[in-house]
């Protein structure tokens, strides 16, 4: 997630206080959308970058969300080019959103892909429509964003893969078929291996987080992630030197996140490098680290965000992690 930081900042000062709370606001209790029944209709769109995506392509993705017994409706904005580097502008990918949430045909906003520009969409949504006509909203990576301010809300979503990351469709633990199983509500839990850097415990809170660049451009705004004592912080990244890893992590530390957090699950960290400084260790060697400092259950390998296997996770909602020397289990 490179160079965001600056760029999410400028957007961010532009931006005031909504009703998707303050600092000293507290996570509201969890409203869940209601899970999709077949024959329901899923929306497209992008709050980010454009898609590149050849007509083909794109064709056959759309083709794997019809596959799940649903009807697809594309953003009226989704492949446009008109306003580079987006597709069109930051307040028409927002009421493009707004109008999706607004349409009672559409039980389900899956966005096709990541990239940058989700932030500068804030300003323009309406934050207590939103709340009045939750669905589920589906992403990763950018959309980390809106997972932090819709959860904080109280609102629960689904972090997982977009269409642009749908591969592999035919094995169960696939990309589309773990979001396709989430949005249905057959996915209760998941287990996951043993791995040696795992702290055991059992803790149960409401689980936030997702990209740490996107957590960390939240920070001191009103859509910092909110971590009080019932939370279970989710992490992941791609792309970043440890450099920018530790610096990410000295953040959660010295804001207090670490401490009051319940319990870690250490997400996908794909193509992390330190070029910029020698580090010689992984960066699962280096969150260990931090986590070793805590008295709380921490799961590492954790099997979503950037890279594979990438499986759908609940975000907002109260669960339960159990980690013990036979791995670890998380029941929402």
């Amino acid at each position: 997630m490179k160079n965001y930081i600056l760029a999410a900042f400028a957007a961010l000062a532009l931006i005031g206080c909504t009703s998707a709370g303050g600092d000293k606001e507290k996570i509201q209790a969890s409203i869940r959308p209601a899970f999709l029944q077949q024959g329901d209709t899923v929306g497209l769109m992008i709050v980010s970058s454009p898609v590149t995506d050849r007509p083909g392509e794109s064709d056959t993705l759309i083709g794997v969300v019809e596959s799940w017994g649903v009807k697809v409706k594309c953003g009226k904005n989704l492949f446009k080019h008109d306003a580079k580097p987006f597709n069109v502008t930051d307040k028409e990918r927002a009421e493009e959103f707004m109008e999706m949430i607004q349409d009672p045909s559409i039980k389900a906003i899956v966005f096709y892909r990541g990239g940058y520009g989700a932030i500068r969409t804030l300003e323009y949504l309406n934050f207590d429509i939103i709340k009045k006509n939750p669905k589920w909203i589906v992403g990763f990576s950018d959309v980390t964003t809106y997972h932090l301010v819709l959860n904080k809300m109280g609102l629960e979503t689904i972090h997982g893969p977009m269409l642009s990351s749908f591969w592999q469709t035919r094995r169960p633990d696939s990309a589309a078929n773990s979001v396709g199983d989430a949005l249905f509500g057959r996915v209760n839990g998941y287990k996951v291996k043993p791995h040696p850097y795992n702290k055991f415990g059992e803790a149960t809170g409401r689980i936030t987080g997702g990209n740490m660049t996107l957590i960390s451009i939240a920070e001191g705004t009103p859509y910092d992630m909110e971590v009080d004592d019932n939370t279970i912080i989710f992490i992941e990244e791609v792309g970043e030197g440890m450099n920018a890893v530790d610096g990410m992590m000295q953040q959660l530390k010295k804001s207090g996140k670490l401490d009051k957090a319940k319990a870690i699950l250490v997400g996908n960290f794909t193509r992390i490098d330190d070029i910029e400084d020698p580090w010689e260790v992984t960066p699962q060697d280096l969150i260990k680290k931090y986590t070793d400092e805590l008295d709380v259950p921490v799961v590492f390998g954790f099997p979503a965000g950037h890279g594979r296997p990438h499986l759908a996770l609940f975000m907002g909602r109260e669960v339960t992690v159990k980690v013990d020397e036979n791995g670890a289990e998380i029941t929402f």
